[in-house]
């Protein structure tokens, strides 16, 4: 099996440090990294050199803070529209298989998996999505095509995420663009653990479960085995146009249960005000209020994404929703 990494911060301290979860332990790694791809790169080229550096007396998690386990100076690639129930409350259920949706989010979105997510100022429409992400094990330069059997070549572990969004921004921009209304700082979340893969792993990958809690109650709870589109064929087909570097993250989507949602009012908000930004924002966030409340200062949000016999434990997120 593969390892359980953390980044933390010892309580009446100010520097970071690294570590190998294990139960409720962490055993700090005699180095400091400076960022996720270079643990990675010393953890791949020698596993044995590696655990050498683990201390033996052990720091219970009870008196850490965790940290990111991602750096921030990664690109951040996000599969949208990736589960079935997802694609159909989103109102895009005519679509087919072999349209793939794909977008970026600003790694300064990247914050602690127990962090406050701040709510921007003029935001309405704040909404969750629980999501797997892959961390890249190498720079893909050019076009490639990638088969199931060669992902542990080019993914090296895996990360629970939160890909925040500000729907009223996203559908509020001109042409309608989703940078600005998923790249806000805290609107990603993650960690706690980092999960380096060994290749008897990657089995796992459809049998991972993610469910998120809004104020306590289930709102999404589904299997990576629903994932349209796998790991491989997204990465290739970024490939074609993009170059990914070793350490950067695929979103692999979320599953349903989101807040935002389609309905009539909803798509007659978006056609009816195409090219007219302000009066588009405006009726779209009076149609998705009509439906539900969305995410508001206070609430609570908790995530977890495992295997389903335990084996691979992604850890858990809680995080308080406040107002910017």
């Amino acid at each position: 099996m593969g390892l359980s990494i953390v980044n933390y911060t010892r309580s009446g301290d100010f520097e970071s440090e690294w570590g190998v979860l294990s139960d409720k332990y962490i055993y700090p790694i005699d180095e400091n990294f400076a960022n996720h791809h270079d643990l990675m790169a010393a953890y791949f080229s020698s596993k044995e050199d590696f655990l050498a550096r683990q201390h033996r007396d052990p720091v219970s998690v009870d008196a850490v803070e965790f940290n990111s386990p991602i750096s921030q100076n990664i690109q951040l690639f996000c599969q949208g529209l990736n589960y079935a129930d997802h694609r159909e409350e989103s109102g895009a259920s005519e679509y087919t298989d072999e349209e793939n949706l794909i977008f970026m989010k600003a790694s300064s979105s990247i914050c602690a998996p127990n962090a406050d997510i701040m709510r921007p100022q003029g935001c309405e429409l704040l909404d969750y999505e629980i999501e797997l992400a892959l961390v890249l094990k190498q720079a893909v330069p050019a076009p490639i095509e990638i088969a199931s059997d060669d992902l542990p070549n080019y993914v090296a572990g895996l990360v629970l995420s939160n890909d925040v969004s500000a729907r009223d921004f996203m559908f509020g921009a001109p042409m309608m663009q989703w940078f600005r209304g998923k790249s806000h700082r805290t609107f990603c979340p993650m960690g706690p653990v980092l999960y380096l893969m060994d290749k008897e792993d990657f089995k796992y990958l459809d049998e991972l479960e993610l469910t998120l809690k809004w104020n306590g109650v289930v709102k999404q709870s589904a299997g990576t085995e629903q994932l349209i589109h796998k790991p491989a064929q997204i990465l290739s087909e970024i490939s074609s146009y993009a170059a990914m570097r070793a350490g950067d993250c695929l979103l692999t989507g979320t599953p349903g249960g989101v807040l935002a949602g389609a309905n009539l009012q909803v798509g007659l908000a978006i056609i009816l005000n195409f090219t007219n930004d302000e009066r588009r924002q405006k009726k779209f966030t009076k149609a998705q209020l009509a439906r539900t409340r969305f995410l508001e200062p206070g609430d609570v949000l908790e995530l977890s994404i495992r295997s389903r016999d335990g084996a691979i434990d992604l850890g858990s997120q809680r995080n308080t929703i406040a107002q910017a």
